[in-house]
């Protein structure tokens, strides 16, 4: 892919189109693992397009989030925790992450009812895993436990399943052969970008994001899109409601929880006046910890000092996180422009169902402004991580048959590609289908994806 295009996103019911023979058709699975290891998202979309020329279509075919038991992953996250001592463990975490990505992929096919086989590639992200470093050290302590073959996760579930499997970008990278924007920024642009509308995309997994998209038409004289990768999403609550529940539970999904309990104003304050997250970064290891010495064990520990029930904990916590979201998308408008006028916001991620957080932010940002859901655009919004893995996965792929007909030359990008993908079984007719489609040409950017809601 060579360079960036205007995008625009649509959303129609279509008739399914008689496709070419060499028409691109390929189903992508794209597989999301949150940052605290809890869940993997799983979506399963068909990409078509009759020519490089024309507008790629994508269909969703299935969507799922499969829950990681406490006993899969709590070895990796002790791992995790230990890897600046120890970095030889990363190692093992990406096998024991291989592992459990390949069995998410057949527990979401056996579900679904699909055919691994029918699966062209699978895209994959976990953020919280570091890439896997071979030890410099000559000891040979962990070379009895390593397979040459087997040092990333991509080539675990290659392995297990004989996909074509692609390792995505964190959010807060660029994505392949693109200068600028981060993956998140690209996608988030790409899937909302609007005509006349300027939007806000909130997304609300275990740590926030939020990125204003100004509109096509804009006059003003954008260089860049606002975004901002910003303090605790669903994190805390996830923290508090396994506090409470002795890890009997993990999420409060709805927000029912929240809605039990009573809001301790006085301790919202204390707790905002001390830690702002407009001005300091949360450290992504805290996704990773079940208990430690940080604030949010320290305001568990306050709210059971002053013998709050752990209901109203839950319900404070939550209107913390809340006004840690209102504070992050205040501070990324007034950094880009403070008289600007938003016409919609979308809220997107896991928090997104939590209708606690989204009645206080109904309730505080203006009246004029829409919020709206991601499922809007057709995608499901907590789908939203692992549908821009597999848009990401696909580029990527493209790439490499760029990279293979000669048209690629930036060594980075060679790189990038070379360390993300792993080919399968199938990698030869996935290749020879990629090629017929661009026709010995170099594939120009993408001008136009539709979603299909029929």
């Amino acid at each position: 892919m060579t360079g960036l295009a205007k995008y625009s996103m649509a959303t129609q019911r279509l008739n399914d189109p008689k496709l070419s023979p060499n028409a691109l058709n390929l189903t992508v699975l794209g597989i999301c693992a949150e940052a605290s290891l809890s869940g993997v998202s799983c979506i399963l979309l068909r990409y078509r397009q009759q020519s490089p020329e024309e507008q790629l279509l994508l269909n969703l075919i299935r969507y799922e989030e499969i829950a990681v038991p406490w006993d899969v992953r709590t070895p990796i996250l002790n791992l995790l925790r230990d890897r600046h001592k120890h970095p030889q463990h990363m190692l093992r975490v990406h096998d024991m992450v291989g592992h459990m990505l390949s069995t998410t992929i057949e527990r979401f096919c056996g579900n679904q009812n699909i055919s691994v086989d029918s699966v062209d590639l699978a895209a994959t992200q976990a953020d919280s895993v570091p890439p896997s470093v071979l030890p410099s050290s000559d000891g040979a302590s962990w070379k009895a436990e390593i397979d040459p073959r087997l040092q990333n996760w991509t080539k675990v579930i290659l392995e297990r399943t004989g996909i074509t499997t692609i390792a995505s970008l964190p959010t807060n990278r660029r994505p392949l052969n693109r200068r600028g924007p981060s993956l998140q920024v690209f996608m988030d642009n790409l899937y909302l970008r609007h005509a006349t509308k300027f939007r806000v995309c909130l997304t609300i997994d275990d740590f926030l994001t939020v990125t204003a998209i100004p509109p096509e038409e804009s006059t003003m004289k954008v260089t860049s899109t606002p975004f901002a990768y910003c303090g605790p999403g669903t994190l805390f609550i996830d923290y508090a409601m396994r506090y409470a529940t002795s890890n009997q539970m993990e999420h409060d999904y709805t927000g029912a929880y929240g809605e039990r309990g009573s809001v301790n104003e006085n301790l919202v304050n204390r707790f905002l006046d001390v830690n702002d997250y407009t001005r300091r970064a949360l450290p992504t290891t805290m996704a990773v910890e079940m208990f430690g010495q940080h604030e949010i064990q320290s305001l568990i520990e306050e709210c059971s000092f002053i013998g709050i029930s752990d209901l109203d904990a839950i319900a404070t916590i939550t209107r913390i996180t809340s006004e840690i979201i209102l504070s992050q998308y205040r501070r990324v408008m007034a950094e880009f422009s403070p008289s600007q006028k938003v016409d919609e916001v979308f809220i997107c991620g896991r928090g997104a169902k939590n209708l606690k957080i989204v009645e206080r932010l109904e309730e505080v940002l203006p009246e004029e402004v829409m919020t709206r859901p991601f499922d809007d655009i057709g995608i499901p919004g907590d789908a939203k991580c692992a549908a821009y893995c597999a848009h990401f996965g696909l580029e990527l792929a493209l790439g490499q048959v760029e990279l293979e007909m000669g048209f690629l030359s930036d060594e980075s990008q060679k790189q990038q590609i070379q360390e993300a993908l792993v080919k399968g079984r199938r990698w030869d007719i996935l290749r020879d289908r990629i090629t017929r489609f661009a026709a010995g040409k170099q594939l120009p950017p993408m001008q136009q994806i539709v979603v299909n809601r029929g």
